[in-house]
């Protein structure tokens, strides 16, 4: 494809000035562990009704975190959180 070390690397620079996310999952990830936080500030609790009406989306994503931690699918950094 003729790319040289340096195209690349000028590649990756252009992306990452436009914001580009290299780990979509693991932003989205990130961004429901910090809603999780402020519920968990405002509440007191990580038990998130399963129909939350203010975030209908965060008590599901709780629940597969249960589920993915029961599996064993969820890695170190992520319990570790």
């Amino acid at each position: 494809n003729g790319l040289t070390v340096e195209g690349i690397v000028s590649r990756m620079v252009r992306l990452n000035d436009i914001g580009f996310v290299w780990d979509p999952v693991g932003e989205q990830w990130m961004e429901n562990y910090g809603k999780l936080l402020s519920y968990f500030k405002k509440h007191g609790s990580t038990r998130v009704p399963f129909q939350y009406d203010a975030d209908p989306g965060l008590g599901k994503w709780v629940s597969r975190q249960r589920e993915s931690y029961k599996r064993s699918t969820l890695s170190k950094e992520q319990i570790r959180l």
